[in-house]
C-alpha cells in the first residue's frame, strides 16, 4: 500500500486537526510529514536477485539428475528474474535484506533534506520542528530547529519516536502521528509556549511524499 493511499480523508483532517490543537500550545511549528521510502535501495533488489539464483540453483540440483547447461541457465535466469521482482515489491523482503546501518543513514538524509525543502528554518524564533516516518524502514526522525535544540537536551524525542514505532506496528499510523504531535506540543509548551503574537508560520497539514 502506498502511503497516499494509507491516509483516508478523514485521517488527513484529524491529524491537521491535532496540529492545529498543538500550536495552541506553544510557538512551535509542528510538521509531520510520511514517506513510502527514504531511498530506491536499487542495490537490494540485486541481492535479492542474486538469492533467487542461488535458491533456483539450490532446487534444480534436488529435482534434475542430469544436468547440462541449458537447464542451468533457465534456472539462474528465472532465479534472478523472480528474485529481483519479489524484493522489488514486498517491502518486509526488501527490509530484511537491507543493512540497518544503510537504512538509519538514508532516513537521517531524507528527513534532513526534507526539513530544508519543507523551510521548517523559517520560522520567527527557529522553533520548526519535523516528525518524519519513513514506512519501508520503520524508521523515524525528529528534527529540531536551531531555537529548540538550544534549549531541548538530546534524547527528548526518544518516546515519541517509540509511540510512532509501535503505531506503524499496529497498523494505526493516523492515531500514532496524533499522539506523538500532542507528546511534541507538551514538550515544547514547557519552553516555547503560545505567544499572543503568534502566526501560523506553516501549514498544518499531513504532507506526503511518495
Amino acid at each position: 500500500m502506498t502511503v497516499e493511499k494509507l491516509f483516508s480523508e478523514e485521517a488527513k483532517i484529524k491529524i491537521a486537526e491535532a496540529v492545529r490543537k498543538a500550536e495552541t500550545q506553544t510557538s512551535g511549528e509542528i510538521v509531520p510529514l510520511v514517506v513510502n521510502a527514504s531511498d530506491h535501495y536499487t542495490y537490494v533488489h540485486f541481492v535479492g536477485a542474486v538469492i533467487g539464483q542461488i535458491l533456483f540453483v539450490g532446487i534444480g540440483l534436488l529435482i534434475f539428475s542430469d544436468w547440462d547447461l541449458p537447464i542451468l541457465l533457465a534456472l539462474q535466469t528465472s532465479g534472478f528474474i523472480v528474485g529481483y521482482f519479489l524484493t522489488r515489491r514486498i517491502p518486509a523482503l526488501k527490509r530484511f535484506l537491507l543493512s540497518p546501518a544503510t537504512a538509519e543513514a538514508q532516513v537521517y538524509d531524507r528527513a534532513l533534506r526534507a526539513f530544508y525543502e519543507n523551510e521548517l528554518f523559517r520560522t520567527r524564533d527557529r522553533t520548526g520542528i519535523l516528525i518524519f516516518v519513513s514506512l519501508l524502514e520503520h524508521r523515524i526522525q525528529i528534527l529540531a530547529d536551531t531555537g529548540i535544540n538550544a534549549r531541548v537536551p538530546p534524547g527528548t524525542w526518544n518516546d515519541i519516536v517509540r509511540i510512532l514505532l509501535k503505531s506503524i506496528t499496529r497498523g494505526d499510523l493516523c492515531q500514532g502521528l496524533c499522539e506523538a504531535i500532542a507528546g511534541c506540543a507538551e514538550i515544547l509548551s514547557r519552553d516555547f509556549p503560545h505567544k499572543p503574537d503568534d502566526t501560523d508560520e506553516l501549514p498544518d497539514q499531513l504532507r506526503i511524499e511518495e
